[in-house]
């Protein structure tokens, strides 16, 4: 009994063996690439001593690339849209896509087989996404120059026709603005499917905005990790802020107060001087009455 459970043990052992002898350790494809450009993808696999039958690469359900080593050629090609190999730069490890374009992108899957005795077959996949970057940078619209306390601030930001639609982040004075300090617009897609995107930034000035100066408003457009622009704006104070605290006698003043304690300056001393000098003429006079009046 102990000889028939352990003759079992070793099928199921060599059975076990088998079935994990052929691995996929990694599928490397680009999370986002540029329309317009190559793409390398990887399919990284261990055999783990079985011999290779085939790879085989899917976009979706639908196979397009097929490496067979034992055979004359060892590449072949399925026609499929959007899909251009580059069979030179390609084996039964590394696929290479050229001039890739929107409809390129999608799910891809490596299958690999191994020869007898295993026979086994096994998968993995990756997706990937296809970029078009927008023509130019973010753009701000609808501010003003100069801004008081209590003001309130609408402005649009809006990035123009890319694939997928840019992400717009609002930073004021460089921190990120507040979920309700924003109104995010429909993205607009266009007739060949480019898309625009608009984010809105509505608040109310606070002092605290003008603590460090003038106001700076900032929109930064995104897209996947291969695009990142921004454009800032920033506005004046419509009247300088005053300060004035306890602990000192510093006093900020705008330029009108200045010129008005500058007169005020002026007439006092002006005032003064003539003080003086009607005195010494008076002391004059007396003098001379005096000296008279003894002759």
């Amino acid at each position: 009994m102990a000889v028939f459970l352990l003759f079992h043990l070793f099928l199921l052992m060599s059975f076990t063996g088998g079935a994990l002898a052929l691995k996929i350790v990694q599928v490397k494809v680009p999370l986002a690439a540029l329309i317009g450009h190559s793409v390398q993808l990887e399919c990284i696999y261990s055999l783990d001593g079985d011999s290779l039958y085939a790879v085989k690469w899917y976009r979706g359900v639908d196979e397009f690339y097929r490496y067979v080593p034992a055979e004359e050629p060892r590449a072949t090609v399925f026609n499929l849209n959007g899909i251009e190999v580059d069979l030179d730069e390609s084996n039964a490890n590394r696929l290479v896509l050229r001039s890739i374009t929107a409809e390129t992108a999608g799910r891809f899957r490596c299958e690999v087989s191994a020869e007898a005795p295993s026979f086994e077959t096994v998968s993995g996949h990756a997706d990937m996404t296809v970029v078009q970057l927008p023509q130019r940078g973010p753009v701000i619209s609808g501010g003003k120059p100069r801004y008081s306390v209590g003001d309130q601030v609408d402005l649009n930001c809006t990035s123009m026709r890319s694939s997928p639609a840019t992400n717009l982040t609002w930073y004021i004075n460089g921190e990120p603005a507040e979920r309700h300090h924003l109104k995010v617009y429909p993205i607009v897609e266009d007739i060949d499917g480019l898309e625009t995107s608009m984010l809105g930034l509505h608040f109310t000035i606070k002092t605290r905005h003008f603590r460090k100066g003038d106001l700076k408003l900032k929109c930064t457009a995104t897209l996947a990790a291969l695009y990142w622009q921004s454009n800032e704006a920033s506005a004046e104070p419509d009247r300088p802020v005053h300060h004035q605290r306890s602990s000192s006698s510093d006093v900020y003043l705008d330029s009108n107060s200045r010129s008005t304690l500058a007169s005020a300056a002026f007439t006092v001393h002006f005032l003064g001087s003539l003080q003086r000098s009607t005195l010494l003429v008076s002391f004059a006079l007396v003098s001379v009455i005096y000296f008279v009046s003894l002759s």
